[in-house]
């Protein structure tokens, strides 16, 4: 899609919703919480994106594109992620979600005293307790794997003859000074898996077909050298015109994911709040002129 007619549709879509990012909106149930919240900042980016996309001086396209494609990959996570919570169970999920709020202060906790910063001592003790509570949810099960695999190897190593006890030993020293209390940590995702792994999940479940997710993955790719120090961006910016088309199309690439994305969310939106007829109707309309330019787009 070029990038004016999706900046048209973006457009649209952020004043057909800007009533359901402002609020106030009834909750109906716990995700309606998450979906809310979701929304709001996505809103936000998408509004963000779209004012870089129509700033026209051309020594600044070139940078507004990048941190469009940037800006998309965050959005896109969000959307998976909320789709995942829709197929394992939204209220169990949400739940879930916003008790793993007390691990992240635990973790970040953990960091700060691990690089000495000041720890005010009541709120040290009021995110332990709360981390306390709901600890046993998020343990990491991939510790026990890892330590599964150093006891397969040190029997199959030991049937071969290739260690004594003494060496026997030492392997398990040595294991629990790499991997201290592995039994005891807890994930660093609420969910236990990382995006690539939901849209698996996703895909098998037929909840996304297999096209979609070759588009997903391209999208994300793309955000993620975006995101990280990449050396395939970095030699773009060495071996490129810095105001050619690049900047362009960058821009209406991710435009296009991030307004489909939000358009999805914005119909989540509509399943869980009484919102007007007239806003739905609206909504579906964005999302039917999304899906014809794709498909025209494919021929």
């Amino acid at each position: 899609m070029n990038k004016d007619r999706i900046t048209l549709l973006t457009r649209k879509l952020l004043a057909t919703t800007r009533q359901l990012a402002l609020g106030p909106n009834t909750y109906k149930s716990l995700f309606a919480r998450v979906i809310e919240g979701t929304f709001r900042r996505d809103y936000l980016t998408l509004y963000t994106m779209l004012f870089l996309a129509e700033h026209n001086d051309p020594e600044a396209r070139r940078a507004f594109g990048t941190d469009c494609v940037d800006l998309s990959r965050r959005v896109l996570e969000d959307l998976i992620s909320l789709e995942y919570m829709l197929f394992k169970g939204k209220e169990q999920s949400a739940k879930k979600f916003f008790d793993y709020q007390a691990v992240e202060a635990k973790h970040d906790l953990d960091f700060l005293e691990a690089a000495g910063a000041p720890i005010d001592q009541e709120f040290k003790a009021k995110v332990e307790k709360n981390y306390s509570k709901v600890k046993r949810k998020f343990l990491d099960s991939s510790g026990k794997a890892r330590k599964r695999a150093w006891e397969e190897l040190t029997e199959f190593l030991r049937s071969q003859d290739k260690i004594d006890q003494q060496t026997e030993h030492e392997i398990e020293e040595e294991y629990h000074r790499r991997y201290p209390n592995v039994n005891d940590q807890t994930r660093r995702a609420w969910a236990g898996l990382d995006t690539e792994a939901m849209v698996e999940e996703l895909v098998s479940a037929g909840v996304i077909s297999a096209e979609e997710k070759r588009t997903l993955h391209m999208t994300y790719i793309l955000g993620n050298r975006k995101n990280h120090f990449s050396p395939t961006d970095i030699a773009g910016f060495l071996f490129s015109d810095p105001n050619n088309e690049i900047s362009d199309t960058d821009i209406a690439l991710s435009l296009t994911a991030t307004t489909t994305s939000v358009t999805r969310m914005a119909k989540i939106f509509a399943d869980e709040f009484d919102i007007p007829e007239s806003t739905k109707q609206a909504i579906d309309e964005i999302w039917q002129a999304l899906f014809t330019a794709h498909l025209s787009e494919e021929e």
